[in-house]
């Protein structure tokens, strides 16, 4: 766990009241192990996954409404041949030997309340940051909205970027803002700004504008757009129009505008390597003519700076009624710089509550070769088995042609141990003796 992991758990920690109405709590423990072939050489790979959640809600503070504090996490403990953890341990947190080593990190580590008769909202710690110019930033620090008339609000934050493990750098401070109107759960807008300095420069200096309306249930209009301040041009935009005009139908009309240079940290070196402009417009949509039958399909006409082309596809799936499924996709690409047209079929079928079986066969033709070949053909089959509660025996085996390998048949077993547990407490009345009594549920 990194330091700032660490940080925001104590800060939830020692923030947290003695006790609590509501808690959930879950736990899930992998282990997997299974023979890795790389590099002419095999491998024992034996990684023990553990991930906790913890949920404390309908806390008794003082002037405080809705308290609850949110925790979530992993940690990982990979065991192994020397060679192969060479390069795993590589961003690993601690080394438990010369062929064992230990990570993980905090997804999520929050204290949330209300104020002022629940018309002021904090939330301090590790969390996410999502809409407007903020998209989807993930931030260790104190987010605060206030209701200021009717659907009237103002959304501040500001802290520090979270650094996911296995990732580069996010930045070192952060700050933002929304101003919104609420009037429903389908209907709102809002004005947004974000500054995220790194390195002592800014990494990021965006304002955005969004809406969403739905006048009737069936349609709903759709806006947003992302401006980068010091860039002086668009980051995002995106307009769409869905429609469901039948219970079984849904149709969406939507253009797209990116900037992906503009999606990395000013500060990235892969900024310079990346793409200034790429627009879509297009529909897709998706009809369910009976219980068990999807179909799906989209259109986009796409122009980067490459030049003009266009991509779509269809998919259809079907469920067997015996606890199975198969289905079919195909899908076109067609731009001035490559282009392929994609065939896929597949199958999921369980036989009796213990076994599974998969089957996937994935087609490519290219429409320029790569290495004098314009094909590839890759097919893949999986028979899992449950053999007792909690493990699972899965064998794999997987054969495919392409343009960089003349032909390959590789095979892998798996055994997994998975444990799931739930506790799960809620305080009932006093009992009459006078003592605060409680349900506990495992």
């Amino acid at each position: 766990m990194s330091r700032r992991s660490g940080l925001a758990l104590l800060l939830v920690a020692a923030a947290a009241p003695a006790g609590a109405d509501t808690i959930d709590a879950t736990s899930t423990t992998l282990l997997a192990g299974h023979a890795d072939e790389r590099d002419g050489r095999t491998y024992t790979v034996v990684p023990a996954y553990e991930m906790v959640s913890l949920l404390a809600s309908d806390l008794q503070v003082p002037y405080v409404d809705d308290l609850r504090i949110q925790l979530s996490g992993w940690g990982m403990a990979a065991f192994g041949t020397p060679g192969d953890n060479q390069d795993n341990c590589k961003f690993a947190n601690a080394s438990l030997g010369d062929n064992a080593c230990v990570s993980g990190d905090l997804d999520l580590g929050y204290i949330e309340g209300k104020l002022a008769h629940r018309r002021i909202t904090v939330r301090i710690g590790r969390q996410f940051i999502t809409g407007g110019a903020a998209r989807m930033t993930q931030m260790d620090g104190l987010d605060a909205e206030v209701k200021l008339y009717r659907g009237l609000g103002l959304q501040a934050y500001g802290g520090v970027p979270v650094t996911p493990r296995f990732s580069t750098s996010r930045g070192d401070a952060l700050a933002g803002g929304r101003l919104f109107y609420r009037q429903s759960v389908t209907t709102e807008a809002g004005a947004s700004a974000i500054y995220v300095l790194g390195q002592g420069v800014a990494a990021r200096e965006d304002a955005a504008l969004d809406a969403r309306w739905s006048p009737i249930r069936q349609l709903t209009f759709t806006g947003y757009w992302l401006y980068s301040l010091y860039e002086m041009r668009t980051a995002e935009g995106t307009a769409a129009i869905t429609a469901q005009p039948w219970r079984i139908f849904d149709i969406t009309a939507e253009f797209r505008r990116v900037a992906p240079d503009l999606f990395l940290p000013r500060n990235s070196i892969l900024s310079v390597f990346a793409q200034e402009t790429r627009d879509e417009a297009g529909v897709w949509f998706s009809v369910t003519p009976r219980p068990r039958v999807r179909l799906y399909g989209d259109y986009h006409l796409v122009l980067d700076d490459s030049g003009t082309g266009h991509q779509g596809g269809v998919k259809a799936s079907i469920g067997t009624g015996n606890q199975g499924t198969v289905g079919a996709e195909t899908r076109v690409v067609h731009l001035p710089d490559k282009g392929y047209l994609e065939g896929r079929v597949y199958g999921i079928q369980r036989l009796g509550d213990k076994i599974s079986v998969t089957l996937d066969v994935d087609g490519l033709l290219l429409e320029r070769a790569l290495n004098g070949q314009d094909w590839s053909l890759t097919a893949t089959a999986t028979v899992g088995w449950d053999f007792s509660p909690g493990w699972h025996a899965v064998l794999t085996a997987m054969g495919d042609v392409d343009p960089f390998v003349n032909g390959r048949l590789e095979a892998m077993a798996k055994l997994v141990y998975n444990y799931s547990t739930r506790f799960h407490e809620v305080k009932s009345a006093a009992t009459p003796d006078g003592k605060p009594g409680s349900e506990v549920k495992q």
